[in-house]
């Protein structure tokens, strides 16, 4: 199957929408399947590192932390804009009022400086 720009940001926007809303209600359940979907739809932007960009750098835009959270994951992945990546990560762990979407980006940079390297399963 083939996606275009728009059916990958949509499907993001969507599945980070639902995926912040059952994290803070705890329902890991949701926040499972889709994570799921993020996680064929990033093997899916794996291919293409240059489609991958283009569509990163708007989820990097993103409202939403957990698209942020991914998009900035994806960079590191992928070897792309590791810099803002990081500086990214390190802003959303560092505010107080994202809780825990802030220590699941302090939880990523920590394991990318540990292996130097991150992998999406």
């Amino acid at each position: 199957m083939k996606y275009s720009k728009i059916d990958i940001l949509e499907q993001y926007e969507k599945s980070g929408n639902i995926m912040y809303m059952a994290t803070l209600s705890g329902d890991y359940k949701t926040n499972n399947v889709e994570g799921k979907k993020l996680t064929k739809l990033f093997k899916y932007l794996e291919a293409d590192k240059k489609f991958a960009w283009d569509c990163i750098k708007d989820m990097l835009k993103s409202e939403n932390v957990v698209i942020q959270t991914e998009a900035a994951s994806y960079c590191l992945a992928l070897g792309v804009n590791v810099n803002d990546a990081e500086k990214k990560l390190m802003d959303i762990s560092s505010k107080e009022e994202n809780g825990i979407f802030g220590f699941n980006a302090k939880m990523i940079l920590d394991v990318w400086r540990k292996q130097g390297y991150l992998e999406i399963y």
